[in-house]
């Protein structure tokens, strides 16, 4: 997926899947995990990555650590015949709980990358040992992140949604798909904004000892603000579905400036500086990754020793439970995966059973022989 969003690449599943419906399972990635657990509550974990090799190296992602995982790379057909580059990764973790991320880095006041943390719980008995498992993947909270692009977009454009509208002539689908399309554009100009406002409230959240006047920030908020609008008018558009969505790398620079003059720290401390442009990196790596998640997809096999007594799952293959679910579904929710199953020692049933058949026998014998000893009873008296 090319970082060169533009109106159009929203507008491609209206011609599909509709407008924000479930993609088909051919995404730029096929994500595959396969969760092992054994009896000791260790796990052997394998994943793998099919897609392009420009997919999984050249996009912003986590892949799994060599410091981790065993890493190896190969070539397979998929069912047209065409080779996928596939990276698979395995490890054995020795607790029950699971890294949260594949790769090691990780940021700590957010969830950048693709977080999917996993464990199992044993609850061990000596006759049996309960297997409790759940992993969740975490959504990306775009709305609250980059805002509603519908509350830009005008209702009447809703049927675009459905694939399967009939009701709809060409010439007006056209109309709408371009009213659709304007919306997106005045929506981009409100997420920068937004996106602006995270920065210098992560920034200032990380360094509590610098006092900012509230004045200087809603000037340099109000600056920021007419630099986007002026670039948004700015723009040369000659047909709205194709403009371009991405305008980080034109924004940054100058917005930056206007946070570090209206903060008065140029020519003084340079820590807040240097920590905006950090915390604007950050948060536009963030946006890359959920991008690229949106068209991927995802597949989640479980094997738990036992027998599965429940789970969120309907579908089972040679006793592994699978999940699976398209990157799009975590735009705005977790998607969360459970399992529990039932392990019996039938060596321990067995055993126990065939020692208290035994303790049975033997009193019984031994009650039987105490009486054979005693001898007959003595006749009643009176009785010759």
């Amino acid at each position: 997926m090319e970082n060169g969003t533009s109106a159009r690449s929203y507008l491609i599943p209206l011609l599909g899947a509709g407008l924000f419906g479930v993609f088909l399972f051919s995404g730029c990635i096929e994500h595959r995990y396969f969760y092992k657990f054994n009896l000791d509550g260790s796990c052997d974990l394998t994943y793998r990555a099919k897609g392009d090799s420009s997919d999984i190296y050249d996009e912003p992602r986590a892949l799994p650590d060599s410091l981790v995982y065993a890493i190896r790379t190969f070539t397979e057909k998929d069912t047209n015949g065409t080779d996928k580059y596939v990276l698979e990764a395995k490890a054995t973790f020795r607790s029950g709980k699971l890294p949260r991320t594949l790769g090691l880095k990780e940021v700590p006041w957010t969830e950048v990358f693709l977080h999917n943390p996993a464990q199992v719980k044993r609850t061990r008995f000596f006759f049996c040992t309960l297997f409790s498992f759940e992993a969740d993947f975490k959504g990306r909270d775009r709305i609250k992140e980059e805002g509603d692009r519908w509350k830009y977009i005008p209702e009447e454009c809703r049927p675009l949604e459905d694939p399967q509208d009939t009701t709809l002539s060409d010439t007006m689908r056209a109309e709408l798909e371009k009213k659709y399309a304007a919306g997106m554009l005045i929506w981009n100009a409100e997420r920068y904004k937004m996106r602006f406002r995270q920065i210098l409230k992560q920034s200032l959240e990380l360094h509590p000892e610098i006092k900012v006047p509230q004045g200087w920030m809603d000037s340099a908020l109000a600056e920021v603000d007419s630099l986007i609008n002026a670039y948004t008018a700015g723009m040369q558009i000659v047909d709205l579905n194709t403009v371009k969505l991405e305008w980080w790398k034109e924004l940054a620079p100058a917005a930056n400036l206007i946070l570090a003059e209206n903060l008065n720290i140029l020519g003084g401390d340079s820590t807040l500086q240097a920590e905006i442009r950090q915390v604007g990196e950050i948060l536009e790596l963030r946006h890359l990754v959920s991008e690229d998640l949106a068209d991927e997809s995802f597949e989640v096999r479980v094997d738990l020793p036992g027998r599965i007594m429940k789970s969120n799952t309907t579908v089972m293959e040679e006793g592994d439970l699978i999940w699976k679910f398209t990157g799009s579904e975590l735009d705005d929710q977790n998607v969360l995966l459970q399992a529990g199953s039932l392990y019996i020692y039938t060596y321990r049933v067995v055993a126990t059973l065939l020692i208290v058949v035994l303790l049975l026998v033997y009193r019984k014998f031994k009650k039987s022989k105490a009486t054979a000893l005693d001898g007959p009873p003595p006749p009643p008296k009176g009785v010759r």
